[in-house]
């Protein structure tokens, strides 16, 4: 059972989210970056992304997360790779994260994981941020996602999300493995007929965020799944994280 830098263990090495505590994030929500009716207008919509990086059977899932939203609409970085993600990302969010050792070449005590906050400030050291938001809740991820583009997810991974089922779906069901950083490319937002179409009267259960993973195009349907806004809340409230990044004009990796 592989251990992680934060002295958890994980059933999967592919599983190495860790969570970094960070008040900040209150003061940078995305609404910043919606209009004011968007919150009471959510709407379905995908960010297309073209690329299918693949992890293998290792970590790095927070530097493929990221590199995953660079080459998503709206405003795609070519020049991409696994290796991009792994070495440009992964290892140098591990080099100013709060824990000791790492995967990269000389790194004292050898662990895999870092979190999602420290992935993003390495982007935006690279270039290719100039800020990040968050979505603090369930709302602000549906409207984020619908009108500013992907969201890098860190959440915890329970084994009913391993395998997806006939209709393309992943379920929050039996024990935690350990935490994933995932892309969340689209949201489809379904109401009963005959209601208002507000964030209130959403049916959380047809609702859905659609994910982009890093375990390749084999995965899932074509490297994808579905995933409920019931089950989307659930995990935020159990420390999931939910960012937006702002990109620069910076295209090219």
């Amino acid at each position: 059972m592989p251990r992680l830098r934060d002295g958890s263990h994980v059933d999967d090495p592919r599983l190495d989210r860790l969570y970094e505590e960070d008040w900040e994030s209150l003061n940078y929500p995305v609404t910043r970056r919606l209009p004011r009716t968007a919150l009471q207008n959510p709407r379905s919509y995908t960010w297309s992304c073209n690329i299918w990086l693949d992890q293998g059977a290792e970590g790095a899932c927070v530097g493929f997360g990221c590199s995953h939203d660079l080459a998503a609409r709206p405003a795609v970085v070519s020049g991409l790779s696994d290796d991009f993600a792994r070495t440009k990302v992964y290892w140098e969010a591990q080099k100013i994260d709060p824990w000791a050792g790492g995967a990269y070449p000389g790194a004292n005590p050898f662990y895999e994981g870092t979190a999602v906050l420290s992935g993003v400030k390495i982007m935006q050291r690279l270039g290719f941020y100039k800020a990040y938001h968050w979505a603090l809740n369930l709302q602000q991820l549906v409207v984020g996602i619908g009108y500013t583009g992907p969201a890098i997810l860190g959440v915890d991974w329970y084994e009913g999300m391993f395998d997806v089922d006939k209709d393309g779906w992943i379920h929050v069901s039996g024990y935690v493995a350990g935490g994933h950083c995932i892309l969340a490319i689209g949201v489809k937002c379904v109401w009963p007929k005959g209601v208002a179409k507000t964030f209130e009267n959403l049916d959380l259960d047809r609702s859905y965020l659609l994910l982009h993973n890093s375990w390749g195009k084999g995965w899932g349907v074509n490297g994808r799944a579905k995933l409920s806004l019931r089950d989307m809340g659930r995990l935020l409230e159990a420390n999931g994280e939910a960012c937006f990044p702002q990109r620069t004009t910076k295209r090219a990796a």
